[in-house]
């Protein structure tokens, strides 16, 4: 009776450890497919090479979108916060925060900030920002 046991407890383990195989490689290789087709899209920014403006406590904030840098200039170019810029789609993007001098910037170089383009009308350009698990929305004017 205990080798009838034993022997069911090995083919379930058996089992179970091979549907679980089967089950992560099945994942691995679909998403290593998604990643290669994904790879070879050429994206296409809406914010490639622009410049925009917003308001923050009052004063406007100057951004400046070129190829793969995000500049904010704030109190007349006095101070900004530069970041790396990863387009994920044509309104989607990934800033790496790279440097900042703006007094009481609460976020470190390496700092992560999500931005998504909602809608562009009349020169605006509406979008949702997350940052630390925390989101807001926005609008920018496209400067001339």
């Amino acid at each position: 009776m205990k080798k009838l046991q034993l022997l069911i407890t090995v083919i379930i383990i058996t089992f179970s450890t091979g549907a679980q195989d089967l089950a992560l490689n099945t994942q691995a290789s679909n998403y290593d497919n998604v990643n290669y087709n994904e790879a070879n899209k050429k994206i296409i920014p809406l914010l490639e090479e622009t410049t925009y403006t917003y308001k923050y406590k009052g004063d406007n904030v100057l951004v400046v979108f070129t190829k793969n840098r995000h500049i904010e200039y704030f109190n007349n170019k006095k101070h900004s916060i530069k970041s790396n810029l990863v387009w994920t789609s044509e309104t989607e993007c990934e800033m790496t925060i790279l440097e900042s001098n703006l007094p009481n910037f609460p976020f470190r170089n390496g700092t992560k900030l999500n931005m998504k383009i909602n809608k562009v009308k009349n020169g605006y350009i509406y979008y949702q920002s997350t940052l630390g698990g925390r989101s807001w929305t926005g609008k920018m004017k496209k400067l001339n």
